[in-house]
């Protein structure tokens, strides 16, 4: 929230079913355009098809246009990054980055901004960067896939067999980044190892595991005076790359007053071993690099390392991309 204001745009308007060869047949009872894509999390967008224009500051001193097709949500997120990306061709050079703050369910929305070409930079002030390599697979995708080799929580390392979170022959499994599912999936029999590590942590400091609560699999009763320090890290070691996750609020999710949540849900089907959700990528520059398949961060306080030069807006955490009408 807010939804994208199509109706304040001049610029706005719907694509008709006889004018592009993708809507034979998809199209809704006012003739336009529609679309509608599934995600691996179980989630459903689903809208019209149309054109926009999107203006935004130049490095020159004025201002830039830019013509893009894009799937307007009447429910559920956006088109996605890949897409967008596409259609800015050199411009975007073939990168683009973001910088998600903290979810804060009492706050609700938050914004932070979309960079490509040029204005994707990273490594400033001190930054320890880290790169990975971006899985270049046989399947026809617009997923970012990484290679996931093993879990840590705290200081205790899992010991996945080698293997467990690539892609199958199948085109099923694998890990991949999505900034557009909020909390992170895990496959049940990989997210109960980890469970079992965390659950581990807390008894040896009197937590008791309560079970699920709401939609998390793995809560516990944590006293107001229980010391943020005691909460257990968590490191995702990518190929060549730790990407190190140590503040509790992006790892725990606070039910109530004493009962907080592993941040990570329990997925029932293995047609995706692990996704990264927005929630666990809070407080990192994050750099998609598409020319060189590869995928770039950094730790940053992401409140304040956003400018309007040169930037979309990503409403929240849900990467829908807005702009000035």
């Amino acid at each position: 929230m807010p939804l994208y204001p199509w109706n304040l745009s001049t610029t706005y308007s719907p694509i008709s079913c006889n004018e592009h060869r993708f809507c034979k047949g998809k199209c809704n009872a006012d003739g336009q355009c529609t679309y509608i894509a599934d995600y691996a999390t179980g989630s459903v967008t689903y809208g019209s098809v149309v054109e926009e224009k999107l203006t935004i500051g130049s490095d020159t001193g004025g201002l830039e246009s830019i013509d893009l097709k894009m799937g307007c949500g009447i429910l559920g997120l956006g088109s996605g990054e890949w897409s967008f990306l596409n259609q800015l061709g050199d411009v975007g050079q073939g990168k683009f980055s973001y910088c998600l703050t903290t979810y804060d369910t009492n706050v609700e929305g938050s914004n932070t901004y979309l960079r490509f070409g040029a204005d994707t930079t990273i490594g400033g002030a001190g930054q320890e960067v880290h790169t990975t390599p971006i899985v270049v697979n046989n399947f026809l995708t617009q997923i970012y896939y990484l290679n996931l080799e093993d879990v840590s929580v705290g200081n205790k390392r899992i010991g996945f067999p080698k293997g467990t979170f690539e892609i199958n022959k199948e085109g099923g499994g694998g890990t991949y980044i999505d900034s557009g599912t909020i909390i992170s999936v895990m496959y049940k029999d990989y997210f109960d190892r980890v469970a079992d590590l965390v659950k581990a942590h807390f008894h040896k400091l009197g937590i008791k595991n309560i079970g699920s609560q709401q939609d998390f699999d793995l809560c516990f009763q944590i006293p107001e005076a229980f010391p943020i320090a005691d909460f257990p890290s968590m490191i995702l070691h990518f190929q060549h790359a730790d990407y190190v996750i140590p503040h509790y609020k992006d790892n725990f999710v606070m039910i109530s007053n004493e009962v907080d949540c592993l941040g990570i849900i329990r997925g029932d089907t293995n047609w995706v071993g692990f996704v990264l959700g927005a929630m666990q990528q809070t407080n990192k520059r994050i750099l998609y690099n598409i020319k060189d398949q590869s995928l770039s961060f950094a730790i940053e306080d992401c409140k304040s390392g956003s400018s309007r030069d040169n930037a979309f807006r990503v409403a929240g955490n849900d990467s829908a991309i807005s702009s000035q009408i």
